[in-house]
């Protein structure tokens, strides 16, 4: 059976791969306008094609108005959701989720998707018949939020345990991808198959390394008060907690900024190109200006630790201190534009 899943779930990446090959330069949006193919016009081409699979039922469930609530009604935890499953799906209808997601995230960020998917099954034969959830690889739910439509607001979201990707636009216009949420249960695999994968090694091990860089002086300031901890309110619709202080990126040096940049790059690289672009571009990097990083808890391997990078117009939230620090949360949110609004 797990062989069955494993290959279950290649198949699924390798549905990714080729889908995002396959896309052309060029392609024709609804009521035949020609769109250059940002990213926006991929997607938008990619989920008309599948909200017009849908069944008539699947549909009636998928679909929200755009101004509902059911928007920002989204969390990594499971749960019930709304929407349409995976497993409702056919085929033709899987492969047509597969390209929505490649044209939505990066080749990176929908590989890593697909990862954080196949750790349940690791969970179902670790947690046994007696199981709290049903742990399921392929129990994530698709919803759209208005219809695909080159005129018009419209999102859609990919949500499941441990993912949660939030995508809206107006028209082929791409105005937020986030928030944009990856989870890893076990943080590295430790047997079987998968052995040694870290779906999200990055976002640990650069993160590490900074805070590894750090002076006594430098690390005081970073490490602040209060033990390692989810961040507040990074599931609402809009970030209000408070957000704490640490050490400011006027305060690192050269080679300590390169390190940030690259630990911001490991979240903003699952984003579609230019996607990422206008998002570093909002947190103002290479400068990084106004930028902080926060450190919280121990600082070598398996003690439980959170950070958060936070900027005027950003916010990355991780925690890894469940199960023995092997239980990651990692979290990109823009504090300006997410789900469209102002």
């Amino acid at each position: 059976m797990n062989k069955c899943l494993f290959l279950a779930s290649g198949l699924f990446l390798l549905a990714i791969l080729v889908l995002n090959a396959l896309v052309g330069n060029l392609i024709s949006a609804p009521l035949g306008v020609a769109v250059k193919a940002t990213t926006g016009a991929r997607t938008l081409e990619a989920a008309t094609a599948l909200h017009d699979a849908l069944y008539e039922e699947q549909r009636k469930r998928a679909l929200f108005e755009y101004s509902s609530e059911e928007r920002f009604n989204w969390h990594f935890i499971p749960r019930v959701r709304n929407g349409v499953s995976l497993p409702e799906l056919n085929t033709d209808q899987r492969a047509k989720v597969s390209r929505l997601l490649v044209a939505s995230l990066s080749e990176a960020g929908a590989s890593r998707a697909q990862q954080v998917m196949s750790l349940e099954a690791l969970l179902r034969d670790r947690e046994g018949r007696n199981r709290r959830f049903a742990r399921d690889p392929k129990l994530y739910y698709v919803s759209f939020f208005g219809q695909p439509s080159i005129k018009g607001k419209w999102g859609w979201r990919f949500e499941g345990h441990h993912l949660a990707l939030n995508f809206t636009f107006d028209g082929a216009e791409r105005l937020s991808s986030t928030p944009n949420f990856y989870g890893a249960n076990p943080a590295k695999v430790l047997e079987g198959p998968k052995k040694g994968l870290r779906v999200l090694g990055p976002t640990e091990d650069l993160a590490r390394e900074l805070v590894s860089s750090l002076d006594a002086s430098q690390l005081e300031i970073a490490r602040g008060e209060g033990e390692p901890e989810e961040v507040p309110g990074t599931q609402e619709a809009r970030y209000k907690a408070v957000l704490p202080q640490g050490i400011p990126v006027e305060k690192l040096t050269v080679d300590q900024r390169k390190m940030l940049r690259r630990l911001i790059r490991a979240y903003t690289e699952n984003l579609a190109t230019d996607a990422e672009e206008a998002l570093l571009q909002q947190i103002g990097a290479p400068a990084l200006t106004g930028v902080q990083f926060v450190w919280r808890g121990g600082l070598g391997p398996g003690e439980g630790h959170s950070y958060m990078v936070h900027g005027p117009t950003f916010m990355i939230n991780y925690a890894n201190f469940q199960n023995n620090a092997s239980h990651i949360h990692a979290c990109l949110r823009n504090l300006k534009g997410e789900f469209g609004l102002d």
